[in-house]
């Protein structure tokens, strides 16, 4: 006779799965909360970004460099529209002045070139850049790790430069030719006789604010934008 087979069945035991879903859930939420907080974030960044190339190339070609650092010499007030212009730095000179000066500056001693140098170098219109700020909220005390700022810079080492950009009269006349340039002043800003205004006027106008050089420039622009 054939032995029986018999199945044992047992009753199923109550599960754990609500009470591990019960002690987890902190840390969805918490993870769930943290990943909204940083898509936020890097929106908050990206817009930052956008509107820092924004501002930096909408005013390229407008406004003004600031002031040119030089001794002696009070700058005049300049159209500021938000957007950082420092001279004399910028990656684009980096590159440019290791094949410049081999060519040119190292080649002499003279006190008064080197010294004509560094000031023509330290003022070049160079790296154009912007910085914005943005930031944005975070609700509860549980995401106040979570930095709320942001911070972006676009740089821009190209610029059309103009005559205004870099006056080289100015430098050289609060370096080199300072001397030549406090005779003149000295001697033709008071007053002269009558029939020597008109020249005095033109050597000012000219030799001390390069007019012609302006107004050519000035009427340039003018028959570009028509």
């Amino acid at each position: 006779m054939s032995p029986r087979h018999t199945t044992c069945r047992r009753r199923p035991r109550p599960g754990n799965a609500l009470l591990e879903f019960v002690l987890t859930l902190p840390i969805i939420i918490f993870v769930t909360g943290l990943t909204i907080y940083m898509a936020i974030g890097m929106l908050t960044k990206q817009q930052t970004l956008v509107e820092a190339r924004h501002r930096l190339f909408s005013s390229a070609g407008h406004g003004h460099w600031i002031p040119m650092n030089l001794e002696g010499w009070e700058p005049e007030d300049f159209e500021d529209d938000g957007t950082q212009r420092p001279r004399g730095t910028g990656e684009a000179l980096n590159r440019l002045r290791p094949d410049v000066e081999p060519h040119t500056i190292e080649k002499t001693d003279n006190a008064l070139a080197v010294d004509f140098w560094d000031r023509i170098w330290g003022n070049l219109p160079a790296r154009h850049e912007m910085h914005a700020h943005r930031s944005f909220e975070t609700q509860g005390s549980l995401w106040n790790f979570i930095n709320r700022s942001t911070h972006a810079a676009c740089y821009r080492d190209s610029s059309p430069w103009h005559y205004a950009h870099l006056d080289l009269w100015k430098v050289a006349r609060s370096g080199p030719l300072q001397v030549i340039y406090r005779a003149f002043k000295d001697n033709l800003e008071p007053d002269v006789a009558e029939h020597f205004e008109p020249t005095r006027e033109d050597i000012i106008n000219r030799w001390f604010h390069a007019g012609d050089a302006a107004d050519e420039e000035e009427q340039d622009e003018d028959e570009g934008e028509d």
